[in-house]
């Protein structure tokens, strides 16, 4: 009985929602272009005496994008918040496979009329709960709200001309890492000094961001930030990279897959890769 009453519950909570909306408004001298995702997905699986083997399990992913471009006379300027949660249970344990919270401002000026206009760049990032490692079942936290938390701000040039791209070039970059779990911050996690809460770097920024509607059906959006420490080696550049993409097979029903590819040694020296796909129910809003 609780597992049909439970598959009936997660049945009518998985598709996946996806709303889209572009568009702009006129008023007082200001262009306002505004761009969203919104999705959640889910999966169900409830085995009882399958010979084949296997384990019950569930999953679940919410995701939500807002892009905003104000434009006015001298200055354009682009807010970008994002949210990504997820979790997974199988054979009676939950655990997270997705989250991350960020928002990004980006304002860039006209002091020649040319494409590369002087530009400033402020990015915080973080997570909203506690992480575990793989397998653990002490429930030690690897990470958690605010541990870490990171910070750019940079300053450089920026072009928004493009359709489709909006492009930030800074030699002039700052990267903090702040860590309020004690228990972590003592362990020196994610870069900083054993028993510090905060760490300061100097370098270079890059971010890429496009967005395309190729059909009715089929859009794509990405995002690519670089950073590279001048007082380390090359090989130590923090690179990250994700792309949503999405394709509505019918009027209500879209297929939707969000990659994220992520190096940053101070983690780990490894590439970290998450990869969704999801298909479900769908609605746009233009």
């Amino acid at each position: 009985m609780k597992h049909l009453l439970f598959t009936a519950i997660f049945l009518f909570a998985a598709p996946i929602v996806h709303a889209q909306e572009t568009g702009s408004e006129q008023f007082s001298g200001k262009k306002i272009t505004r761009k969203a995702i919104y999705s959640v997905s889910g999966a169900f699986t409830d085995l009882n005496n399958w010979n084949a083997g296997g384990e019950n399990s569930s999953n679940m992913a919410v995701l939500a994008r807002e892009n905003w471009k104000v434009v006015t006379e001298n200055w354009t300027t682009v807010h970008l918040a994002e949210a990504n949660y997820g979790l997974s249970r199988q054979a009676g344990l939950l655990t997270k496979n997705a989250d991350r919270l960020e928002w990004t401002t980006t304002i860039t000026g006209n002091p020649n009329g040319s494409d590369w206009k002087v530009s400033g760049q402020a990015n915080l990032r973080t997570q909203m709960a506690a992480g575990f490692a793989a397998g653990d079942t002490s429930r030690t936290p690897i990470s958690n709200f605010g541990a870490p938390l990171y910070g750019q701000f940079s300053f450089g040039i920026g072009n928004n001309a493009y359709e489709h791209w909006q492009l930030f070039i800074s030699p002039v970059a700052a990267k903090t890492t702040t860590v309020l779990d004690s228990a972590l911050s003592n362990k020196g996690a994610f870069g900083v000094d054993p028993g510090t809460v905060f760490r300061f770097e100097g370098g270079a920024k890059f971010t890429a961001n496009y967005q395309r509607d190729f059909t009715d059906q089929f859009s794509l959006t990405g995002k690519s930030d670089i950073f590279l420490n001048y007082a380390t080696p090359l090989n130590t550049v923090d690179i990250a990279v994700e792309l949503i993409a999405m394709y509505k097979i019918k009027e209500f029903l879209t297929l939707n897959g969000h990659v994220q590819f992520v190096r940053d040694i101070d983690v780990i020296d490894l590439w970290q890769r998450r990869s969704v796909m999801g298909i479900g129910l769908a609605w746009q809003i233009q």
